[in-house]
């Protein structure tokens, strides 16, 4: 047994709690990482899992060894390193995702050039509005916009999202302004972006209270798109206050209820927990930081 490979095995099966995608991240078959963390767990004297036909746990032993393995690796990586090892952890893949938001462009444009210095540094950009995994997906950083974080990873907020709902002068001459949120969702053409998780759109908010559209007559993935349905006088709908400013100005939109007055949504960077994380993704999380807290 290869005493530092067994470590390494151990250190990401105790971060994925799974063997399967172990195996995947270290490109070797399930039972090798079977084999090897047995022979380890023999070789120490004490279980470092719990197994049972669906799942693995880490033994209390296990949670204890999995500090001191990081230390370890940690102070090896430092000892055997050299100009080559601090070139090369600059070098590989990061998968980014984050929704069709109507500037990623610019976005990505900004991030590549500060990535510039890094040119072994490659880029996987996915725009969509699923929640990928960090896991199964290989996902390394992800831009999302939520009414809370996820516990489970490390979080910056950008900023808070003000979404006004609002309609173009010719919709509202044809029917009417409502006189609330409620009679709004239930008798007005409404659209929104769709919910991957329900196939519906988003739910429309009065504070924390969710109002969920009767009428959808626009619903889409595109935010751009929803803006668009929005100035030829189809829908309401709610638009963020950057890209409807504009309009706003010009006249060719009008706020009809200031509907994200409480801030509900906000935009968040973040990464997954890892025992150790590579610092080519260190870089860009960075970059990509400093890039959104300054674009927006």
């Amino acid at each position: 047994m290869n005493r530092l490979d067994a470590l390494k095995y151990f250190v990401v099966a105790a971060e994925t709690l799974s063997f399967k995608n172990t195996a995947v991240r270290f490109s070797v078959s399930p039972q090798v990482i079977t084999r090897v963390i047995s022979e380890l767990e023999e070789e120490l004297g004490e279980p470092l899992f719990k197994r049972n036909t669906r799942s693995i746990t880490l033994t209390e032993f296990g949670s204890q060894f999995v500090p001191k393995s990081v230390k370890f690796l940690q102070e090896e990586e430092q000892l055997f390193g050299s100009a080559k090892a601090a070139e090369d952890e600059l070098s590989g893949t990061v998968r980014i995702t984050l929704p069709p938001y109507p500037y990623h462009d610019r976005i990505l444009h900004q991030l590549l050039t500060a990535l510039e210095p890094y040119p072994n540094i490659n880029i996987d950009w996915r725009t969509n509005f699923e929640n990928l995994k960090a896991v199964d997906d290989q996902i390394d950083i992800g831009i999302r916009i939520s009414q809370t974080p996820d516990e489970h990873w490390i979080v910056k907020k950008i900023c808070a999202l003000k979404e006004p709902i609002v309609a173009s002068p010719k919709l509202i001459a044809k029917t009417g302004l409502p006189k609330d949120l409620f009679e709004l969702v239930e008798k007005f053409p409404v659209g929104n972006i769709l919910n991957p998780s329900t196939g519906k759109p988003w739910n429309l908010f009065i504070g924390e209270v969710s109002l969920p559209i009767i009428n959808t007559s626009v619903m889409t993935t595109d935010l751009s798109s929803l803006l668009q349905a929005v100035l030829t006088g189809r829908i309401f709908a709610p638009i963020m206050l950057e890209d409807c400013q504009p309009y706003l100005d010009s006249g060719e939109l009008q706020i009809v209820f200031e509907n994200n007055e409480n801030e509900i949504f906000s935009l968040y960077l973040y990464r997954p927990y890892q025992a150790i994380t590579p610092k080519r993704v260190q870089v860009v999380f960075e970059l990509l930081e400093r890039i959104l807290k300054k674009d927006l």
